[in-house]
């Protein structure tokens, strides 16, 4: 098949925002398994990102839109469709996809409110749309297998999970102070845009058991000018007297770190030097992580407590070495603690005091596999309609939603305890 053919048994698929999570992260399972997918129109503003995704997925011009609409309007003859816009982005084209009848794999959060969430899962429950919200974590083998050993009665009932999600200092500087969720009222709190994962994650392991309180506590605590060194530039790149010594420095970005790869890229995918260099100083990631307009917390604590009594408790945190998440399940019978990047987590058992290590294979790649395994699913989902959207329909990541937003507002109201019945 020559390329930019169609073959008629591959799905058609389109996509709005070919940034770092729709075209480097979902689309390239269109390169993996040719045979079930086709990427056959994209709408992206930034010219250079929608030229790249075009060029590599061999989408003619008449099919590469600067705006969604116009790709709305035009009317391919989509199987589905991916949403990868920035927040405050999703629920317009979310709705206008759903209407055109496309099944649709929606970036998480759904929506800047809880409100739209809701408009939007009622929406596609109403015109029989298959919706999928890349909630990625329940879709990775680690935690498809722990809760397969929740589910065998492995630990009795679960009576509490304690979770930790380890943001990474220098991923929150990138993503939370100088990047697009650094600013809550031109995106989202970091609880919904970055922990929706995490009370999804929740409700999984729990079989979509309800939850019915929600209290938080949390604060911007450290990228403030109160915290600024003395002398600091506004920006790295502008002669700081700290720009070798800061580690949030700028030139860091240069660094062979593994963990700022993908930073790097999101910036600028080039291996020209100079020219990262101009176009960083340029871009908001230069900025000092002291003097930005940044308000997304850089710590909260959250408690949950679930219909029967069962208990959560979660932190997430900026002020860590490693990005990765943490949990612990305590039940009647035993517990399981282990970490998502590790290949492995353990269970041990009350009554005979034996301690299970069970392996888990687990790619080395972001989301640990979760990416690839949900495209997986949602191909599934659009090539047989007839079997309903199981475990992966969007009612489930509506409720963890609607947590991450109700802890936001306990946050703000000081740690009041709100109730969720009528949420």
């Amino acid at each position: 098949m020559r390329k930019g053919e169609i073959n008629m048994e591959q799905l058609r698929l389109g996509l709005i925002g070919a940034g770092e999570r729709g075209a480097n992260c979902y689309a390239p399972y269109a390169f993996k398994y040719p045979e079930e997918i086709k990427f056959v129109c994209v709408a992206e503003p930034l010219k250079d990102r929608r030229t790249v995704f075009a060029r590599a997925h061999g989408i003619p011009e008449e099919w590469q839109f600067e705006d969604w609409k116009d790709m709305i309007d035009k009317n391919p003859c989509l199987d589905g469709v991916i949403i990868s816009t920035q927040d405050q982005q999703h629920f317009e084209p979310a709705m206008a996809a759903i209407e055109k009848g496309w099944g649709i794999l929606l970036e998480k959060p759904m929506a800047e409110t809880a409100e739209k969430t809701k408009l939007i899962t009622e929406a596609a429950d109403k015109k029989g749309v298959p919706l999928m919200v890349c909630h990625v974590l329940r879709h990775t083998p680690y935690f498809m297998a722990m809760k397969e050993q929740i589910d065998s009665g492995a630990i009795g009932d679960v009576q509490s999970i304690h979770h930790i999600e380890n943001i990474g200092y220098w991923h929150f500087a990138h993503s939370y102070v100088r990047g697009n969720w650094h600013n809550t009222k031109e995106t989202t709190p970091m609880i919904v845009a970055k922990c929706c994962h995490d009370m999804d994650i929740f409700n999984y392991l729990l079989g979509g058991r309800k939850c019915r309180k929600v209290s938080s506590f949390g604060d911007l605590s450290y990228f403030t000018r109160d915290n600024m060194p003395q002398g600091a530039a506004a920006n790295c790149m502008e002669g700081c007297p700290y720009d070798k010594t800061c580690q949030y420095s700028a030139y860091k970005y240069l660094e062979d770190r593994t963990n700022r790869d993908n930073f790097r890229d999101i910036i600028m995918r080039t291996d020209d030097r100079e020219a990262f260099l101009k176009h960083l100083k340029e871009s908001p990631y230069s900025r000092c992580v002291y003097q930005c307009d940044n308000d997304a917390v850089s710590r909260q604590v959250v408690n949950l407590e679930y219909e029967g009594g069962v208990t959560v408790s979660f932190q997430a945190s900026a002020f860590t070495q490693e990005i990765t998440r943490q949990t612990k399940i305590m039940g009647t019978k035993g517990d399981i603690e282990g970490c998502l990047e590790e290949d492995s987590f353990y269970i041990r058992d009350f009554d005979t005091g034996n301690i299970t290590k069970v392996r888990v294979h687990t790619p080395k790649t972001l989301h640990s596999g979760g990416d690839e395994r949900i495209m997986s699913d949602f191909v599934q989902i659009l090539k047989n309609p007839e079997k309903g959207m199981g475990a992966y329909g969007a009612g489930m990541s509506l409720q963890g939603h609607i947590m991450a937003f109700a802890a936001e507002e306990s946050r703000q109201l000081g740690g009041k305890v709100i109730e969720l019945q009528d949420k």
